[in-house]
């Protein structure tokens, strides 16, 4: 026979809005691999002579796909929390970076849009935490 959870293993359990806060992490780590570290990976490549060609077409929409699950993480924090000032920079952020990576690149531009979206998911991973506690 198992027993329930006592209240302070449940207190430790993380909820799922922190989890989600988790996921806003993730997904803005995987939008920040794909730019970068596909970069990283073509640069060390040719490095070596190899030589791979990469669409950037499908290069950008990676990025943006998945600064765009880190905006919609963010939203529903912002739902969860009441607070939505952390959608705001990652709305921005998430918009930007589509113009940067669809219309006129600029590196400066894509680095503001990153820092946006950074932000904004640390704005609301700190708000998750405070709730929880």
């Amino acid at each position: 026979m198992t027993h329930p959870p006592s209240s302070s293993a449940r207190a430790l359990a993380p909820s799922a809005g922190a989890r989600r806060g988790v996921g806003a992490i993730v997904v803005l780590g995987l939008s920040l691999a794909a730019c970068y570290g596909t970069l990283a990976a073509v640069a060390a490549l040719a490095m070596l002579g190899v030589t791979v060609a990469v669409n950037p077409g499908a290069w950008a929409g990676t990025i943006v796909f998945f600064a765009l699950l880190a905006a919609l993480f963010v939203g529903l924090g912002a739902r969860r929390n009441r607070s939505f000032a952390p959608l705001l920079p990652a709305l921005a952020g998430l918009a930007l970076l589509a113009y940067v990576m669809f219309g006129r690149y600029d590196r400066l531009l894509e680095l503001v849009a990153f820092a946006l979206l950074a932000a904004a998911v640390y704005a609301d991973y700190r708000l998750r935490r405070r709730a929880r506690e």
